[in-house]
């Protein structure tokens, strides 16, 4: 049961974190639709690898966090 209180709350954690990110979200897709082929292509993938690991890093805090 703890297993699960603990993936609930981190889970609540990576939506406020993407809240939190709207205004930098927003800008990243306002430079996106400007870009075109291979350069929307990189951009993308740059982008989601960004949030990927801003996202990694909020779950390995949270967890520290709930350690301690």
């Amino acid at each position: 049961m703890n297993i699960i209180k603990t993936v609930i709350s981190t889970i609540r954690r990576m939506g406020r974190e993407i809240f939190y990110l709207g205004w930098t979200l927003a800008g990243t897709g306002l430079v996106l639709i400007t870009l075109s082929s291979t350069t929307l292509h990189r951009g993308l993938l740059i982008s989601a690898a960004g949030l990927g690991l801003h996202l990694f890093g909020t779950v390995l805090d949270h967890i520290d966090n709930e350690r301690e």
